[in-house]
């Protein structure tokens, strides 16, 4: 029984240091290890400054559309600066 004993001690200390074994390669090495949880925390950093981005441009972007909507001068402005618009009293570069 003492030899019986010391075998089934010797097995489940092998289970265990497997086990073990196998938990660390989880934690360290898998998708989901720290390693990995430092390059998603920072993607998820660039994707949230990109978010802002993309929102300050949607802000600037609406209150184009109200200037457009509500300021004849200002359309004038962008038609002057974007299509080459002259003014009656300017004369048309050469």
């Amino acid at each position: 029984m003492n030899s019986f004993g010391k075998t089934i001690k010797i097995i489940v200390a092998v289970i265990l240091l497997v086990v073990v074994l196998f938990i660390y390669q989880d934690i360290f090495h898998s998708q989901f290890s720290f390693s990995s949880n430092e390059e998603i925390e920072k993607l998820i950093l660039e994707k949230e400054n990109e978010l802002e981005k993309i929102f300050q441009d949607n802000q600037d972007l609406k209150e184009e559309i109200k200037l457009i909507k509500n300021n004849e001068d200002h359309i004038k402005e962008i038609a002057e600066e974007n299509l080459g618009l002259v003014k009656d009293d300017e004369k048309e570069p050469e």
